[in-house]
């Protein structure tokens, strides 16, 4: 089954690629298409879209909180990554927890690319293809990070509400099977980043935009589905499915006799994180590019780029869920970095990963105080 999934995703991968060179080539010279200018062709921008890039909000406060999401994130997750896979115990599920550190990791180191950018009058300096490679790694990994969520709960929920079946579901093939299948699947849906042209120079003012004004002229009926199935598979089925996992995952809680704040904290956090995070940038990533008509359009496209720095955010909070979720986890990092006695730490107590992240656990209701 993993294998005809891997193939299905490939050929969905190949499919997507050749359409768009066909496409490409089809296509004539230059048009605005994120902040979209007067004339398409003009190498001069009009005041509006000249206000908005060189704006003190794109210049000074998107990149002081990117630069602010990259001093916490980077070492949070490289400290996570390192724990995960090399001192806690190998289990399916700690698969996924570590493609999620993976993520957020290359999300990050993506960056001081963005950060300069937006520093600097949103010039970019680097050329056009680590233009689209850096648009296709910020954007593709922050579209696996929701998916790897929406997996974990999926984990979470089977391991807890279905207890029984969770040997079958969630062994090593089912890990690795689902894991893969994410990273192909925003491979493919990230493909168009890296084949589409991303830069347009400018002379007045002297920049060259990377991203924020497409260099690409056609305007395609399928670059609304394109987006319109970004927002679909990147945001509203996972946000679905983590609603639907989570709440029966509340109720066995609320049945047990001591019912664990922390855990129902943790929970509470994985929602509120995903909704605050992901839900701005999302709904005005679907608003922007369905209008069909470009009136006030410019307006949207800086809310957007405001939210989506806010969804960075996201790869903060990971590590405190990785923290709070395992025992493992929780008494490992404890044991490296806050005590001086030489311990095995890989003998930490597993009792709250038992919880999320044990495959054939008896005792699925045990949870740390």
């Amino acid at each position: 089954m993993e294998l005809k999934s891997s193939r299905m995703a490939i050929w969905i991968l190949c499919s997507i690629i050749l359409v768009l060179r066909d496409t490409r080539a089809a296509c004539p010279k230059d048009k605005g298409r994120s902040l979209k200018p007067n004339n398409c062709s003009s190498s001069i921008l009009d005041d509006v879209i000249k206000d908005y890039l060189q704006s003190s909000v794109m210049t000074l406060i998107i990149p002081a909180v990117y630069t602010l999401v990259l001093v916490l994130g980077l070492p949070a997750n490289f400290i996570a990554l390192w724990v995960l896979g090399f001192k806690t115990k190998k289990v399916p599920s700690t698969f996924l927890l570590i493609n999620l550190a993976a993520a957020d990791l290359l999300f990050l180191l993506a960056l001081p690319f963005k950060i300069t950018y937006h520093y600097f009058g949103n010039n970019w300096i680097f050329g056009e293809k680590p233009c689209g490679a850096v648009t296709a790694i910020f954007y593709g990994n922050m579209y696996a990070s929701v998916l790897f969520l929406m997996a974990i709960s999926i984990d979470r929920y089977i391991a807890l509400v279905h207890p029984f079946s969770n040997k079958r579901l969630r062994g090593w093939g089912s890990s690795i099977g689902v894991s893969v299948g994410i990273w192909i699947v925003v491979a493919a849906g990230m493909s168009a980043f890296l084949i589409v042209p991303q830069t347009k120079t400018f002379k007045t003012p002297n920049i060259t935009t990377c991203h924020d004004i497409w260099a690409f002229c056609c305007e395609f009926e399928w670059y609304k589905y394109y987006f319109l199935g970004l927002f679909t598979i990147g945001f509203a089925i996972p946000l679905a499915v983590i609603l639907f996992c989570n709440v029966p995952v509340l109720v066995v809680i609320a049945k047990s006799r001591e019912p664990p704040r922390h855990v129902i904290k943790i929970i509470t956090l994985v929602l509120f994180t995903f909704i605050l995070f992901f839900t701005p940038s999302n709904i005005l990533l679907l608003l922007h590019y369905q209008k069909d008509q470009w009136e006030s359009h410019n307006q949207l496209y800086f809310w957007y780029v405001i939210a989506l720095s806010l969804s960075s955010m996201n790869s903060c909070t990971d590590p405190l869920i990785y923290y709070y979720m395992s025992g493992d986890f929780r008494t490992l990092v404890k044991a490296t970095f806050c005590s001086s006695k030489g311990k095995d730490i890989s003998s930490a107590s597993t009792k709250s990963s038992k919880l999320y992240f044990s495959s054939d656990n008896k005792h699925s209701k045990r949870m740390d105080p």
